[in-house]
């Protein structure tokens, strides 16, 4: 029998090899760990009091998104992905949210079946790329100097400006990032809202996570416009990488094949709609 309470401090070893097992790379420090501790929306299954899963769930306004979920890789193929998916809906309608969104890999169809058993639908597909210290020093040196570009803190201001040029953005999202930039997400660490502006105009909006380090979402007018973005936040990144997540851009996606960026995930970004019902 399994059972669903908040996490706590004493997890934390836990919960570190869980992240290890299903999110390599994911470099979670304890520090970061804490900084959730206390929030409703992170969770842990428990089986005879032993940590064997647990839930990152995220509510903005009425859409509820599902960030992460993950069993320990000995627990695995037991149905207990089911429980806690149905725990997260459970959590999304108490809450009284109508639609919930969520990321997978497209190559992973057992996970997709499980979700288009509970009612999720296939949207969009999403890219997740990693560029390298040794991309950084590539980019200076090609790339296109673009004159009156500057790269700027977003603030709740610019929350029109965004749309307009967007407006395929998930909104909800949107206005917590802009309203909220100092809240600390599954790795800690400020999110900031960028914008890269071009005579003037809104050319690139990515909200980076130096601690991460990456940005997401990340949307661009033009790939031409890309290499100035990533000059310019040399500044805020705290590590010798960083990662892009963007959306329904293919267009971007061929441009990172052909700059030999590493494409770390091909996901598909799925939603479930009526939650109350």
């Amino acid at each position: 029998m399994v059972y669903f309470k908040k996490l706590d401090a004493n997890d934390w070893l836990d919960f570190k090899e869980i992240v290890r097992e299903a999110f390599y790379r994911e470099d979670i420090q304890e520090e970061d760990f804490l900084k959730l501790i206390g929030d409703e929306g992170f969770i842990g299954v428990f089986k005879e009091d032993i940590l064997i899963g647990y839930l990152r769930l995220i509510t903005h306004k009425n859409y509820g998104h599902l960030g992460q979920i993950a069993v320990t890789k000995f627990e695995r193929g037991k149905g207990y992905g089911n429980n806690l998916l149905e725990h997260a809906l459970g959590f999304f309608k108490n809450k009284g949210m109508k639609r919930v969104g969520l990321y997978v890999e497209t190559k992973n169809q057992i996970t997709i079946s499980l979700y288009e058993k509970y009612g999720f639908e296939k949207q969009f597909e999403s890219w997740h790329y990693w560029i390298e210290e040794e991309f950084y020093k590539q980019i200076e040196e090609i790339s296109e100097k673009i004159e009156k570009s500057d790269l700027r803190i977003l603030t709740s201001s610019d929350y029109n400006t965004i749309i307009e040029v967007f407006p395929e953005i998930n909104k909800e999202e949107l206005e917590a990032h802009l309203n909220n930039i100092l809240k600390p997400g599954l790795t800690g660490g400020e999110s900031i809202p960028l914008g890269l502006f071009v005579n003037n105009k809104l050319q690139i909006y990515g909200r980076l996570n130096p601690e991460f380090p990456g940005c997401r979402p990340f949307l661009v007018t033009d790939p031409k416009y890309v290499d100035n973005f990533i000059s310019g936040t040399v500044i805020f990144k705290k590590k010798n990488y960083i990662r892009l997540t963007f959306n329904r851009d293919s267009k971007l996606a061929n441009f990172f094949q052909k700059r030999g960026y590493k494409l770390w995930h091909h996901m598909f970004f799925m939603e479930k709609m009526e939650i109350n019902e």
